[in-house]
């Protein structure tokens, strides 16, 4: 668990640091505060989410069939939980693309971490 909590920590880490580099750069090319809100919004959607599975994955019960559809009710509540959020915020003028940037800076923190903290096989 512990390891958990440090993987976790480093990610999230890497997540600020993407986001923030990545609102200094919109906001000089455009010059627009909902760009840079747009962006945060997008990361803190991701990090819920990412909290979500977490949550459903330390929580699935060892029984095969009930852990799956245990699963597919997460899948099913995280995606309403993307759906909803992105449309609210859309309507209230937040830019789409902005969004989805600010959600990928996550999925981009995640990659970061593994390709920093991958063990290489002596195999290879």
């Amino acid at each position: 668990m512990n390891e958990l909590n440090g993987m976790n920590k480093k990610i999230l880490n890497y997540s600020l640091g993407i986001v923030a580099i990545a609102c200094i750069v919109s906001f000089i090319l455009f010059k627009d505060w909902k760009v840079v809100l747009g962006l945060l919004a997008g990361l803190a959607i991701a990090l819920l989410g990412y909290r979500m599975i977490i949550a459903m994955t330390l929580s699935l019960r060892p029984d095969e069939k009930s852990g799956q559809k245990q699963g597919s009710l997460g899948y099913v509540v995280r995606y309403l939980f993307y759906i909803c959020t992105f449309v609210l915020l859309v309507v209230l003028g937040i830019p789409v693309l902005a969004l989805l940037v600010g959600f990928l800076c996550h999925k981009a923190a995640i990659l970061l971490y593994v390709v920093l903290n991958r063990e290489v096989d002596d195999n290879d």
